[in-house]
């Protein structure tokens, strides 16, 4: 009962810009020097003038701008005026964008990774079973499990509800003594249970230990004659890096930016940490002028889908390009606005609030 009450309060304060603040400051304010070590030189911290004066700024500008510490960072906020903080999507105030722009009713729908592929099936182009916790253990349920590690004994297991890449990997049936073992698992905390996506040459030449997405955020708008019209907002290439399987930009991967009208990369490369690459540092892969393959396939992908979910105006979507080609991975109806503007520094509140103009 406790429970359920703080889940509905929860759902009615989660995109209220204080509750950020407030919330990520309570969570992190004795880890701020733990953060600022992350990015300052050691003879910076030893001027402890400087490093006062610095905190200050950073919780200034979470609860100003938004701006989590790590963010503060990530943008270069230290030293720059009130207009350019005021131009970045920061994490704090993220969320407050998305009640104007899609319709709440739709947020399960698009949270929830099975009710998501069970919506787009055909674009996911590949098998997908889940074990929920309300299940109950039933004949059908174990067949269908089994059923589906017969035919793909090698899956991906995926959090039903989860963001950043977190608590997804690989598993084997044999790693169960019994299917009837591996549901009870599986229905502990709720599981996706996934083929694997056999990714093509044409994006596994970057980083062959990951599959590497797209990002697509799509926004839906009124053109200057009233027809509905799909563009892509700041799409960008995610790739894995080392022994990393996740190619998460949250999770240490790599992320850079394609031009919408023609596919091709039009940056280095940048990770979270704020290191630069104009080649993968595993492969060589120069990333500016990388052409992702099958781009118009892609890019109809995403346009069909964002019309599918109506009241949805904004969506990001995870493609991946498989055997079968472009598939969709998932989608995020609050996508994280951070990889599109950290590669260059660039923030795109203007271009966003623009966009819901047109809504």
């Amino acid at each position: 009962m406790i429970r359920e009450i703080r889940r509905k309060i929860y759902r009615k304060i989660r995109f209220k810009n204080w509750y950020r603040k407030v919330y990520y400051y309570q969570r992190k304010k004795d880890k701020i020097d733990d953060i600022i070590r992350e990015f300052k030189k050691p003879d910076e911290l030893l001027d402890r003038h400087y490093c006062k004066n610095l905190k200050k700024d950073m919780i200034k500008s979470l609860f100003k701008y938004g701006s989590y510490f790590n963010e503060y960072f990530y943008f270069g906020f230290e030293g720059r005026d009130d207009e350019y903080r005021r131009g970045f999507i920061t994490e704090g105030i993220r969320l407050s964008f998305y009640p104007r722009m899609n319709d709440p009713k739709n947020t399960d729908m698009l949270e929830n990774k099975y009710r998501t592929f069970k919506k787009f099936q055909d674009m996911f182009k590949r098998d997908v079973v889940c074990v929920r916790k309300k299940d109950e253990l039933t004949p059908e349920a174990i067949d269908e499990l089994r059923a589906f590690t017969e035919k793909h004994p090698h899956y991906v297991v995926k959090p039903i509800y989860a963001a950043f890449g977190k608590g997804v990997h690989f598993e084997n049936i044999k790693d169960y003594s019994s299917v009837e073992d591996a549901w009870s698992a599986y229905h502990e905390n709720g599981a996706v249970i996934e083929e694997p996506i056999i990714q093509a040459e044409g994006m596994a030449c970057i980083h062959p230990q990951s599959v590497n997405t797209l990002r697509i955020p799509t926004a839906v708008i009124k053109d200057a004659d009233g027809k509905t019209q799909v563009c892509l907002f700041n799409p960008t290439l995610r790739v894995g890096l080392g022994d990393s399987i996740v190619d998460n930009f949250s999770a240490g991967g790599i992320s850079a930016l394609i031009d919408p009208e023609t596919g091709k990369i039009y940056t280095d490369g940048a990770d979270k940490k704020g290191h630069r690459y104009e080649c993968h540092p595993n492969t060589g892969v120069k990333f500016m002028g990388f052409q992702i393959p099958d781009w118009d396939e892609a890019v109809s992908m995403v346009k069909k889908a964002a019309l599918m979910v109506p009241g949805n105006h904004y969506c990001g979507w995870d493609l991946a390009y498989s055997v079968n080609g472009w598939c969709m991975v998932e989608a995020n109806c609050t996508a994280q606005m951070g990889g599109m503007q950290l590669v260059t520094k660039t923030g795109r509140r203007k271009e966003l609030e623009a966009l819901i103009s047109k809504m």
